[in-house]
């Protein structure tokens, strides 16, 4: 048969394609903007499979004008839903057959892409064999159609709703007296990400970060050199810091885009979140789980980002790391606007600002081109995550004595900084086992405290008891410390 023949048989059969990218389109955003919380992500998307998938191949293997050689328009409509909705396929091969990839054959966040492209071309090749014989068609319709329903369905039992609990949602007053002048007005909360205690920068690297440290005393700040995350991974350590909590996790945790979206709506409705809105502050998000600044993550659309698209375009994509330069200069620069004390602007304010800093890419915020192969995007050369950590301290430095030094003292002193770093540095592949796993786990802690008023903060705490802390000792509320432990759950940390 003539290619052109064959290609207007198959391109008989792609309009069922169109159909399912506007169909898929329609579910990523208006269905997603509903309050489905779950259901949207799993029911949804299962629903997708049954109503559109079972039928329509259903249709094309029983008609009689689906042929030989337009079968492969099956394929087609089946690799176009997979494409455009199935992100469960890798993140489910990234939980069950990660740690194998990694323990037998070699690191997979370099492997596990090639190995996904040659699984996948090898079933595309056997299904279209199976094809051409015209005896087999149902039992290729049935094969294909029970690993779509499936395993979608699969994913989304297992898939957890993070529905957390915590005891600060029901925190009621102690008889303590509270001094409400000591209160701060304004509460500055700036995560460095992946910034490390000064512990674990004289341990790991022999470097002392005695610069920085006399820099932010000089400011007026009280470092704790020895303090921990609780999880070695962003959303679940600002999780458990915003709850107060320790999370129902352990293990690995792989988790996809829409997961990430949802672990950071729970930080947004979270009881630090909650109670500060009831004391009469303005929230300011400043963080990827803001809608205005999570379109730094999505600079290829919703649609390709929640898709396996997306996640095989990442792999590759430089941009990426142009676009989180962009977010870090804009969290800048919105800390410089809020820090600035402006007389009609004099109310309660916190705000939670989340820089992407001294996590990698490790490149100055000037930076306006990137090399494909600059060692500075390599997450794993803990020599220029060294170097960013310093370029890091001098830029917060910066900020904090040009924008705190502008303030009267009566303003000054009613307002509270708190730097932290949410976890360690993960990728850390020299040295034993236990030093990589307290690298990961080792964060920055220091605190601009109100008024010479100080909570109980101390060398070696966890950021759990960060707001537990504060609640107890500045506003009085009756709330216990929890125990100061470490739960790896990042799939980077050690092998």
């Amino acid at each position: 048969m003539k290619i052109t023949e064959f290609l207007k048989n198959t391109m008989r059969w792609l309009w069922p394609s169109l159909l399912i990218m506007v169909l898929s389109c329609f579910r990523k955003t208006v269905l997603e903007s509903s309050n489905f919380d779950q259901i949207q992500n799993g029911l949804l998307l299962y629903a997708g499979y049954l109503l559109c998938i079972i039928p329509l191949g259903t249709y094309l293997s029983k008609s009689k004008w689906f042929d030989d050689t337009t079968k492969v328009a099956l394929i087609i409509v089946f690799t176009t839903y997979i494409f455009f909705e199935y992100s469960a396929i890798l993140s489910t091969w990234l939980r069950f057959a990660g740690n194998w990839v990694e323990k037998y054959i070699y690191d997979k966040r370099n492997t596990v892409f090639i190995l996904w492209l040659v699984f996948c071309g090898l079933g595309l090749l056997w299904a279209m064999r199976k094809s051409n014989d015209k005896r087999k068609n149902w039992a290729l319709l049935l094969f294909v159609t029970i690993v779509l329903a499936i395993v979608p369905f699969i994913e989304f039992l297992l898939t957890p709703s993070y529905k957390f609990h915590s005891d600060l949602f029901n925190i009621q007053k102690s008889n303590i007296s509270v001094n409400q002048t000591a209160i701060p007005q304004r509460i500055f909360w700036i995560i460095l990400d992946e910034h490390p205690s000064s512990l674990m920068l004289n341990e790991t690297w022999g470097y002392k970060d005695t610069t920085f440290r006399r820099r932010l005393e000089s400011l007026g700040f009280t470092v704790y050199d020895s303090c921990v995350s609780n999880y070695n991974s962003t959303h679940f350590s600002i999780a458990a810091t915003t709850y107060g909590a320790m999370l129902p996790v352990m293990g690995p945790q792989f988790i996809n885009n829409w997961q990430q979206d949802l672990l950071g709506e729970r930080i947004k409705e979270s009881p630090v979140m909650s109670f500060f809105k009831t004391q009469g502050y303005e929230i300011r998000n400043l963080s990827f789980c803001d809608n205005g600044f999570k379109k730094y993550f999505m600079h290829q659309g919703k649609i390709v980002n929640s898709s396996i698209i997306g996640m095989l375009i990442y792999k590759f994509d430089i941009q990426y790391s142009m676009s989180q330069l962009l977010y870090n200069r804009n969290i800048i620069d919105s800390l410089h606007a809020l820090l600035n004390y402006i007389p009609y602007n004099n109310y309660k304010i916190f705000t939670y600002a989340h820089l992407l800093m001294p996590h990698s890419p490790y490149l100055p915020l000037e930076t306006n081109t990137i090399q494909k192969n600059s060692t500075f995007i390599d997450q794993e050369n803990d020599i220029a995550y060294l170097r960013h950590v310093g370029y890091t301290d001098t830029l917060i430095f910066n900020l904090l004595d040009k924008e705190l030094n502008k303030l009267i003292p009566e303003q000054r002193s009613n307002t509270m900084v708190i730097l932290q770093g949410d976890h360690g540095y993960r990728f850390l592949r020299r040295g034993g086992r236990d030093i990589r796993m307290k690298t990961s786990f080792g964060i920055l802690n220091a605190v601009l405290w109100p008024k010479n008023s100080k909570a109980g903060f101390y060398n070696s705490m966890s950021s759990v008891n960060t707001f537990r802390i504060l609640f107890r000792d500045l506003w009085g509320f009756d709330l216990n410390t929890l125990r100061d432990i470490s739960v790896n759950v990042s799939p980077y940390s050690v092998k």
